[in-house]
C-alpha cells in the first residue's frame, strides 16, 4: 500500500491568514539599518508578563482561516495528506492557538501539532520536528525561515530530503524560489498534482 503525503504547515501566515505578516520585512530591514542585525532569522521570545501579553495581543491578528483553509480541511478529512501543524509560538501563545483551532474545526484533523512549548528559536524548532516527521513537504510564510530550512536540507552530511514551500507576501513577492505560492489554495493544488 501506497504512504501516504507527509505535510507539515505552518500555522500564523499559512492556516491562519495574518494581515502583519506584512511588516516582517520592514521591522527585519529597520533592525539591520538601526542595530546593524544582519540575521536571516528575526527572532525574539517575551521575558515578562508584559511582553507576553503583548505577544497575545499581537497574535490575535491570525482571526480568519487563510485561503484554501476550507480544501485543507477536506483533505485531512478524507485521508488525501497525512497533515502536522508545526507552529513556533511561544509557550504563552498555547491557550489562544488550540482555541483557534477548536473554533475552526481543526483540533482534531491533524496526525500531529507540535507547539514550540519550550521557547526554541523558531527555525531551529521547525528545523527539529521536519527532520524528526520526515515530512515529504513543509510549508512556512517566513522567508528567513524558509532560506534556512533549503540550506538546512541541501547539507551534504546531514540535509533532509523535505521539500520546502513558502507563501510570501506582496511585498516579497519578487524573491526567486521554485516553490513559492500566493497563499495555502495554490500550495495544495500544486502537491496535488505531483
Amino acid at each position: 500500500m501506497k504512504r501516504k503525503v507527509r505535510v507539515g504547515f505552518d500555522f500564523d501566515g499559512v492556516i491562519a491568514y495574518n494581515p502583519l505578516r506584512f511588516a516582517r520585512l520592514p521591522v527585519s530591514l529597520f533592525g539591520e539599518l538601526l542595530f546593524g542585525k544582519k540575521d536571516k532569522v528575526v527572532t525574539y521570545c517575551p521575558r515578562t508578563k508584559v511582553e507576553e501579553l503583548f505577544w497575545i495581543a499581537l497574535h490575535e491578528t491570525s482571526f480568519f482561516p487563510a485561503a484554501g483553509f476550507g480544501e485543507l480541511k477536506k483533505m485531512l478529512e478524507n485521508g488525501t495528506i497525512e497533515g502536522y501543524l508545526l507552529t513556533s509560538r511561544y509557550a504563552c501563545l498555547e491557550k489562544s492557538f488550540y482555541k483557534w483551532l477548536k473554533r475552526h474545526g481543526i483540533d482534531k484533523k491533524f496526525s500531529g501539532y507540535f507547539l514550540n512549548k519550550e521557547n526554541e528559536k523558531p527555525h531551529m524548532f521547525k528545523e527539529r520536528i521536519i527532520r524528526k516527521l520526515e515530512l515529504d513537504y513543509y510549508v512556512d510564510d517566513n522567508w528567513g525561515i524558509v532560506e534556512y530550512l533549503i540550506e538546512k536540507g541541501k547539507d551534504k552530511k546531514n540535509g533532509f530530503k523535505t521539500q520546502i514551500h513558502w507563501v510570501y507576501n506582496f511585498l516579497e513577492r519578487g524573491n526567486p524560489y521554485q516553490h513559492k505560492h500566493p497563499h495555502l489554495r495554490k500550495f495544495l493544488e500544486q502537491i496535488i498534482r505531483s
